[in-house]
């Protein structure tokens, strides 16, 4: 990377722009010997599969020893234009490749019917479920709820409500697995009235790929 543009100037740069917890406590951030936990959502994996200008910097903290990237196992609607379902995690990995990042660690979410891949999901109990709920409720509680019961699953319907829940299950692994930093492109996260209160519920940080 040319040295104008380096990881560490936009650091310095950006530092007082990503979201942290509240009144100085301490993120749940760093997992064995010190190394920082990212939580790449599924915006990020596809602006690193087109090679994004904003995902530089994210690539240069991947490539040290002391972050460690997680890719969390459920594909958005933007992805099932790639042809990437359920039952194609084939194609999910092809896009991880494609990506720079198909060896890095996975978070399995929990088990959704028509939405997570077959055989990479968690049977949920109530504790898990009541989470996902919570982080529904921050995200999309000001949102009209989508119905989808006879909705075909290639309508723009359709696409909003798998975005919905795959951004809550993003968040959720984020939260179960005890990362630190959510790394998302997506403003929603970034909301006044919403990145608070997933910092209160331990998110640790959230940051923009630029932001890192």
């Amino acid at each position: 990377m040319g040295k104008s543009g380096s990881c560490a100037d936009r650091s310095k740069h950006n530092s007082g722009n990503a979201l942290r917890p509240p009144n100085g406590r301490r993120a749940i951030a760093e997992g064995p010997l010190g190394v920082m936990r990212l939580t790449l959502d599924h915006n990020v994996i596809i602006d690193l599969a087109k090679d994004a200008p904003n995902t530089i910097c994210l690539r240069e903290v991947l490539a040290e020893q002391k972050h460690q990237g997680f890719v969390v196992e459920i594909g958005a609607s933007e992805m099932r234009q790639r042809g990437i379902r359920p039952d194609r995690f084939d194609l999910f990995e092809e896009l991880l490749d494609e990506a720079g990042i198909r060896a890095l660690p996975r978070l399995t979410p929990m088990m959704i019917w028509d939405v997570t891949f077959w055989d990479h999901g968690l049977w949920s109990d109530d504790a898990m479920m009541n989470r996902a709920t919570e982080i529904e409720q921050v995200l999309f509680g000001e949102s009209p709820q989508i119905e989808i019961a006879s909705t075909p699953q290639d309508s723009p319907q359709f696409a909003a409500w798998l975005n919905r829940v795959c951004d809550v299950q993003t968040m959720w692994c984020h939260l179960h697995y005890e990362n630190g930093v959510f790394v998302t492109s997506d403003r929603n996260f970034h909301k006044a009235t919403k990145a608070p209160r997933l910092l209160a519920m331990g998110a640790g940080r959230i940051a923009k790929p630029e932001e890192l």
